[in-house]
């Protein structure tokens, strides 16, 4: 009785699939700019009225 040897197909590397970050919009990081500069000024608007 002879027995074969099973070879297995060679498989290419599987690839990763690369998960890029969406970029954070530059109106959104603007509007952040602007509302701490906002609650920045009238906090020290109301320092100097208290």
């Amino acid at each position: 009785m002879s027995h074969e040897t099973r070879h297995t197909p060679i498989r290419r590397p599987a690839r990763a699939v690369v998960a890029t970050r969406p970029t954070v919009a530059p109106a959104a990081l603007l509007t952040l700019i602007v509302t701490v500069l906002l609650g920045l000024l009238s906090g020290a608007a109301w320092m100097q009225l208290t």
